[in-house]
């Protein structure tokens, strides 16, 4: 038997090693110690819609807080999450193209929400990802299908980014206050500049916060440049919450941002014949006002909210000044409940919202994107069902019904879909968790895949491949069989103690929506069409040992496609991924600083073409908040310690070599 093929069963086996360990642990355990057992994981999660803890929750998470964010310095919100299991980052080292994978799943196909509103924009090769990360809180990664809660898009997960809000920057006793800070990276002299101001009275907290970056081209592990990867960028984000009175609470939320410089019209590619330099310049806005209704009933706990985003890409290719303008805004709506009734909790709601894409092409021979709107709205509910003290139920379902007009062609399609979810959650004893769980998921397919028309590419005069619309695309759809566990055991003589989260799961996906470029007849055309059906498989294992000043991390992620048809090989399938990262608190805990060691096997199952090198990696940083100077904090990244010259699978791109990033952090 191949190694390839032992490790799912090695992960398996580990799996029930756990849960049978933890088993014959907890039976001596007594209420204290299963009080402090999940201690290590007791953070928030707001990705599925309902704030708990996740050690409680049934689906695959992961949380990164502002700390762990602080002490990484990213550089976009793809490079936060990249060293979460199972998770990486795709788009190659231009951060603005960056973008998340989860299990093997990318782009479309993983859901992005930013303070509970959904993100959807999706233009050839411009990025999707427009949140600084300088602006987070937390970013939360549901790993796996999840169009129970939020519906279209949610094949592989959903990556969940929270801003800061004024109580994170003053502490209880505080009526105003904020931060200033400054960083520096050596790689490409990144200078960045971020400031944020909050105030609170009895009823009203407000914050403002604004960021300004600056860079030049990111060096590679070769010591050359990788061209046309600066770019300037700035932003605000502005919160007020008001607490109306004890039962209800309103909060509005406006973000704006504009990031500006030269890119290859392709952001993950080298300049070629068909990859031309362009000026880009982005505007994005972002407004959500919520409502808040929390009583002393069981039955009625509301929120409402309505949101807008507006995206514009303006374009010029640098050689000749031709020009593209891509424009898309949404305005949408949320209701939602939530009810206790005996001991089942019920979570119900509707979601609605409205697409309007345009774009406009200067010259001949260009793809016409439609002039379309699409409108989608869904209900769903989902209940927890205690069975026992030790059994419950968790179900949910949503329908969603959505339609997309191209008014240039006079054409509609429209389609319905219904995503069930179900979950059986046994805690076996105070310390351990057993999950297996089935979801349903889909993606409906976008204005620009039905309805594209215009030139692809030409070959000579007369010789033009154009695009055919296909308003006859299905949705993609995925469904995820998941046996997830955790144990936490109870601390040791030394009062160490030590987390275990691990779970294998297979994700089933068809019609997977491909673009097909065909030359027969020549000169060809070029449209989207529904190909595979794909078979995703896995395993997971991530663990956390605390001993007073002392954490130890180690995780490991392998994720497996191949085409059920064909029986060839995925291709975006990560290579598995071992990290290792090991921090110390000491001289009072004023200072922390740790290695992590990233090691990613080698790509090999490719269809075609070379494989792709495996590499390791190793990180350091360190963070100092001297107790002479309050108020000041001083972090240290230093990114691929050894200047190796590496890229990822799938990659066209080498990442960036050493980077030296330092910060500067008055807080007052």
């Amino acid at each position: 038997m191949s190694n390839t093929r032992k490790k799912p069963l090695i992960s398996t086996v580990s799996l029930a090693f756990f849960a049978a360990l933890a088993s014959d642990c907890v039976w001596s355990q007594g209420d204290e110690a299963s009080d402090q057992s999940f201690a290590i994981n007791k953070v928030l999660v707001s990705a599925t819609r309902t704030e708990s803890n996740v050690s409680e929750s049934g689906r695959a998470v992961s949380v990164v807080e502002k700390s762990q964010l602080e002490v990484m310095q990213p550089q976009s919100v793809a490079q936060a999450v990249r060293y979460e299991t199972n998770v990486t980052m795709s788009g190659g080292p231009r951060s603005g193209s960056q973008g998340v994978n989860i299990r093997g799943l990318s782009g479309s196909k993983v859901l992005q929400v930013v303070d509970g509103v959904r993100q959807v924009f999706e233009s050839g090769h411009r990025p999707s990802y427009f949140l600084d990360p300088e602006m987070l809180k937390s970013v939360e990664v549901v790993k796996g299908p999840a169009s129970t809660l939020w519906g279209s898009g949610a094949l592989g997960g959903v990556v969940a980014q929270n801003t800061i809000s004024a109580a994170d920057l003053l502490k209880p006793s505080q009526d105003w206050g904020g931060f200033i800070k400054t960083s520096f990276n050596a790689n490409n002299d990144k200078q960045t500049y971020v400031s944020a101001l909050a105030g609170r009275t009895e009823t009203l907290d407000w914050l403002l916060n604004g960021y300004f970056r600056d860079s030049n081209d990111l060096k590679q592990g070769n010591d050359q440049n990788l061209e046309n990867s600066g770019k300037r960028d700035h932003g605000v984000l502005a919160k007020t919450q008001w607490q109306i009175d004890e039962n209800q609470g309103l909060n509005f939320v406006y973000r704006q941002s504009n990031e500006a410089g030269e890119i290859p019209s392709n952001g993950e590619a080298n300049l070629s014949s068909s990859v031309f330099l362009i000026d880009r310049d982005t505007d994005t806005q972002n407004a959500a006002l919520e409502y808040e209704l929390n009583t002393e009933s069981d039955h009625i706990n509301a929120l409402a909210s309505v949101y807008w985003n507006h995206i514009e890409m303006e374009e010029a290719r640098v050689s000749d000044g031709r020009g593209d303008s891509t424009e898309l805004d949404v305005l949408g709506l949320s209701l939602q409940n939530s009810s206790v009734l005996d001991s089942m909790t019920l979570l119900y709601g509707v979601d609605g919202y409205s697409e309007d894409f345009s774009g406009t092409r200067d010259g001949a021979n260009r793809p016409l994107p439609p002039e379309a709107n699409t409108k989608v709205w869904g209900a769903y509910v989902s209940a927890n069902v205690p069975l026992s003290e030790t059994f419950q139920w968790e179900l949910g379902a949503r329908y969603d019904r959505f339609e997309t007009e191209a008014e240039n062609l006079n054409n509609k399609a429209s389609d319905d879909d219904v995503s069930p979810s179900i979950a059986l959650i046994w805690q076996a004893s105070d310390a351990l968790q057993l999950t297996l769980r089935h979801d349903r998921a889909f993606r409906a397919p976008s204005s620009e895949e039905l309805y594209t028309t215009g030139t692809h590419f030409c070959m000579g005069p007369g010789m033009c491949n154009t695009f055919l619309s296909n308003p006859d695309l299905k949705p993609e759809k995925a469904a995820n069989t998941e046996l997830l566990a955790r144990v936490a055991f109870e601390p040791n003589e030394q009062g160490g103690q030590w987390y275990v989260e691990s779970s294998v799961f297979e994700n089933k996906v068809d019609n997977f929506i491909e673009q097909i470029v065909s030359f027969s007849p020549f000169p060809g055309n070029t449209t989207w069409v529904n190909v595979e059906k794909a078979t995703i498989k896995g395993a997971e294992v991530a663990t956390t040992y605390i001993q007073d000043a002392l954490t130890l991390k180690l995780s490991y992620g392998q994720t497996r496609g191949k085409d059920k048809n064909t029986n060839e090989y995925l291709s975006n399938i990560p290579a598995d991924k071992k990290t290792i990262d090991a921090s110390y608190a000491w001289a009072d805990r004023s200072i922390t600083s740790g290695l992590r060691v990233t090691d990613v096997d080698a790509q090999n199952r490719v269809n075609n073409g070379a494989d792709y090198a495996g590499y390791t990696i190793a990180d350091l940083y360190a963070s100092w908040s001297p107790k002479e100077l309050s108020g000041v904090k001083l972090d240290l990244a230093v990114n691929n310690l050894t200047d190796r010259y590496f890229r990822q699978a799938w990659q066209e791109l080498y990442e960036p070599g050493r980077e030296v990033i330092v910060s500067a952090k008055y807080s007052f």
